[in-house]
């Protein structure tokens, strides 16, 4: 079963993480450079077990098939939850030879266990088309009580779409 194959990621495994975390943004048009890679690595080498955790599975070829990150950060009370803490998934990745085994399923279930074990309450992502049906069979939805919004600010500003 592929649940046995999760664990916990480590520092170590920080340069396979951003490599698969480069292949997913690849996958929606982002352009990950060397530089990004580079300070990625660092971060999440630096900040996992600590406000990021990760869930992963190995490559019987070496390197990693598949990964998962939460972030998590304190949130301000809100009426009916106890929690005050919220986690961001993200990097949801598997190798594209790993495609089709489960992988992606698997991590996120390991990293919803994770913030369960924590009493974690809201948890948020963003989901490529792909993604979309596997993250509602897990309990995600589309929120409707308010929209969703974000700004671009310094560099990022020009590919706010107001901008182009």
């Amino acid at each position: 079963m592929v649940h046995r194959l999760v664990r916990e990621a480590v520092a170590g495994d920080a340069a396979e993480i951003v490599h698969l975390g480069a292949l997913m943004y690849a996958s929606v048009g982002a352009r990950p450079t060397p530089t990004w890679a580079l300070e990625s690595t660092g971060w999440v080498r630096d900040r996992l077990g600590r406000d990021l955790y990760g869930a992963v599975i190995d490559a019987d070829e070496g390197g990693l098939a598949a990964c998962g990150l939460i972030n998590i950060v304190p949130r301000l009370p809100r009426p009916g939850r106890h929690s005050h803490e919220a986690a961001y998934i993200q990097w949801v990745s598997t190798a594209p030879q790993h495609h089709r085994k489960g992988y992606a399923r698997a991590v996120t279930q390991a990293l919803l266990a994770e913030t369960d074990r924590r009493g974690i309450e809201v948890i948020e992502l963003h989901a490529t088309v792909l993604g979309r049906r596997l993250y509602e069979e897990l309990g995600f939805f589309i929120k409707t009580d308010n929209v969703a919004m974000m700004a671009l600010r310094g560099d990022a500003a020009p590919d706010a779409p107001y901008m182009r």
